[in-house]
């Protein structure tokens, strides 16, 4: 069986589509696999970034607290860490429990001190509920503290101030200044 020519020429360019398909479907396959396999750039201050970030702090008294971040970017030249999506279990020495949860947070890596901002809340295992703008951590003093506006609920009292102070060995919990108590 004699083929023509046109069937020829019809049949090599058939089949040299089919290969140039095969080539084009290789090369962009090898480019998703590549661009998979890339190394995130990180600004030139941040040194380390971590997803699923984990922290604990063992401290006197059997009291312990735990720092856990979404995402958490570490700055070596500065000793500092950044967070996003904040959230601290603390266990005090009287065995009282603290969540307090933020939009944002940094700590000092050298000294260990936190400071934590937007939509801050600190829930009791009691039942107490405090919001205020930010919150810091002094490990030196081994306390949580703020200067900012203070509300305080739970089933039985509403309570408005300025400041709040929580002793991590202790647990005790000041409500600074300006205090007004509403009871439910």
């Amino acid at each position: 069986m004699k083929l023509s020519k046109r069937t020829k020429i019809i049949s090599a360019a058939v089949i040299a589509f089919v290969v140039l398909l095969i080539v084009v479907v290789a090369i962009i396959s090898n480019s998703r696999a590549k661009t998979k396999n890339l190394l995130k750039i990180l600004p030139e201050q941040v040194d380390l970034e971590i997803k699923g970030f984990v922290y604990t702090e063992v401290g006197e008294n059997n009291s312990k607290w735990e720092v856990k971040a979404d995402n958490a970017t570490y700055q070596r030249k500065q000793n500092l860490a950044i967070f996003d999506r904040v959230k601290i279990k603390l266990n005090a020495s009287d065995g009282k429990v603290y969540f307090m949860t933020a939009d944002k947070g940094k700590m000092l890596t050298d000294k260990k001190d936190i400071e934590i901002n937007g939509n801050v809340v600190i829930t009791s295992s009691e039942g107490d509920k405090f919001t205020t703008d930010y919150l810091n951590y002094s490990d030196a003093e081994k306390k949580f503290f703020t200067n900012a506006p203070v509300t305080m609920e739970n089933k039985r009292v509403k309570i408005k101030g300025t400041g709040l102070t929580l002793f991590i060995n202790s647990g005790k919990l000041n409500l600074s200044s300006m205090v007004k108590a509403k009871i439910k």
